[in-house]
Parts: structure tokens; C-alpha cells; sequence
């Protein structure tokens, strides 16, 4: 199995803020803006808070035709991908959960050989969250993280253009406007199907906890502190975009962590369990929490 570590929502390039974690642990993913997309920021809710007013709140920022940032509104239209909870909108009643993926970040899926049975797991730009007389804020004192939010294992795949489509993947963005290249989606499995959690669903999202945090402590979110096995020694392929050993850095208290720079740019970062067997189970110890 493939474990892929898989960048979404908003970004310092797309969005421009943080994505919010809320009081009680809930991870709101915020989709980039698309003028394609089928739904509007106004149209999504996580557990009680609508997308509209967070984007707006949050001033969250979209790239005009002029190519000028201006602040997002409730009405703009947002890229739901990764569409991981049936819940969030309106939906068909044979919904099933996907991500999308074109171009250059398709490519590299394909490179890897990613495909039925291989898991992603979401991260994104992440900061504390909270509510003063009815408008959302960050939480001035909390640091900046990348972090994970989500998970999906692959049931099948759909080469969008060269298969009919299925009617209820038609909501789906990657289904509107134009794509560069391979334009792909990867559908959820109908239940995880792991040891001991194989009545989970093949998809979902995650409440926030310090496991879940890759940012190690008072640094630069790109400076991950990630599970000692992931050091790639002894001729292991390391994380894809990450072959850099100066990358790299085991600490010398032996805590069981190494620190890892992560890239700033790129999207799909693949991870051999074959080589990496640990990653399972550290996989499945947060996705059963």
C-alpha cells in the first residue's frame, strides 16, 4: 500500500489564510475559490458553521481577472475537492466520496503508480479558531500548522473524459471547466477495509488533536517533526519531492521523532509502506480515534 500525503484547501498562494480549527476540534478544509464549481461558499456547513460566513470572517482572498487578491464573499463559488463528507451540501442520494486530480499533480500519482487500495491523508495550512461577539478570529497567540484533516482509500478509479461518468459524480468540479493533462478521480472505497477498522468508511474527516499535528512546536509550519521510521536510511526511497537528505535530521534525544523541511510547493508526496511498514498502523492509530 501507497500512503499519500496530499495538500488541500486554503494556502498563502490560494485563499490566503489559514484554515480554522474550531473550539471542539472540528478541522474546517476550506475549498479554493473556482468560478467553475458548483456550490458557493454559502451553500456548505460543517458541524453548525457555514463556509460563507467563515471565508468572509476570515477574509479569505480570490485571484480577480485583473490578477489582483480581492476578499472572498459568501456567494463566490468554491472547489469542493477533496468531497469527503455526504453532510457538507446537498446531494444526490448515491453520493460517494472523491478527489480530483489533473495535471501535473495527476502525473505524479501516475509515476508512483498510485491506484485501488492505496490512502490519502489530507493536510493543509491550520490555525485555532474562535468566535467574539458572533464573528469568527484566529486565536491571536496559536501558531501556524500544517496538519492533518482527512483520509480516503482508493475503491476504483475514473479517467474523466475517456469513461462515461457516473450521474452523481456529475456536482463534482473536476466534472466543469477545463483541465491541463490527465483529469482523474479517485472514488472512495465503500468501508476502510484495515485491520480492525474495516467498518469505518473508505473516507472522512478528522477532529484535531497533537497527533494529528505535523508542524513540530514553535516552528515554521513547513518544519515537520514526523515518526523516526519515516527517516529514509539504509537505501528506503524517501518520501517523494522530499530525496534531499539535508532535508532530513534525527534528533539526538532519541524521542522517537525526526525533523523533516518540508517543500514548499507540490501537492501529492507518496510514501512506500512496503518500505515503510510502521506507517500503517501509525495511519490507522488516529483514523480509528
Amino acid at each position: 500500500m501507497k500512503i499519500i500525503f496530499s495538500r488541500k484547501g486554503f494556502d498563502s498562494g490560494t485563499g490566503c489564510a489559514p484554515n480554522p480549527i474550531m473550539h471542539d476540534g472540528t478541522m474546517i478544509s476550506l475549498p479554493i475559490p473556482d468560478r467553475h464549481g458548483t456550490v458557493t461558499y454559502s451553500d456548505l456547513t460543517v458541524e453548525g458553521h457555514n463556509l460563507g460566513k467563515l471565508v468572509t470572517d476570515l477574509k479569505g482572498k480570490r485571484i480577480s481577472s485583473s490578477k489582483r487578491q480581492v476578499p472572498l464573499t459568501a456567494c463566490d463559488r468554491a472547489h469542493l475537492d477533496p468531497d469527503l463528507t455526504r453532510d457538507i451540501c446537498t446531494r444526490k442520494s448515491d453520493w460517494k466520496a472523491a478527489l480530483g486530480q489533473c495535471g501535473s499533480a495527476a502525473g505524479v500519482l501516475h509515476n508512483h503508480n498510485v491506484g485501488i487500495g492505496d490512502l490519502f491523508l489530507f493536510f493543509g495550512w491550520f490555525r485555532q479558531c474562535e468566535v467574539v461577539d458572533g464573528i469568527y478570529r484566529y486565536v491571536r497567540s496559536a501558531q501556524d500548522i500544517h496538519a492533518l484533516f482527512g483520509y480516503l482509500r482508493i475503491g476504483y478509479i475514473l479517467q474523466i473524459g475517456k469513461v462515461p461518468t457516473p450521474d452523481w459524480a456529475q456536482q463534482h468540479p473536476h466534472l466543469h471547466g477545463t483541465r491541463q493533462g490527465r483529469n482523474v478521480l479517485y472514488v472512495a472505497a465503500d468501508s476502510l477495509g484495515l485491520p480492525g477498522i474495516e467498518h469505518l468508511p473508505g473516507a472522512g474527516t478528522l477532529k484535531f488533536n497533537e497527533s494529528l499535528q505535523l508542524t513540530a512546536p514553535d516552528m515554521n509550519r513547513s518544519f515537520w517533526r514526523v515518526p523516526s521510521w519515516m527517516y529514509p536510511d539504509e537505501g528506503k526511497p524517501p518520501l517523494s519531492s522530499h530525496e534531499k537528505i539535508s532535508r532530513w535530521q534525527l534528533p539526538t534525544d532519541n524521542d522517537g521523532f525526526c525533523c523533516l523541511e518540508s517543500v514548499a510547493r507540490g501537492q501529492e508526496f507518496v510514501l512506500d509502506t512496503s518500505f515503510y511498514p510502521e506507517a500503517v498502523n501509525w495511519a490507522l492509530s488516529f483514523i480509528s480515534e
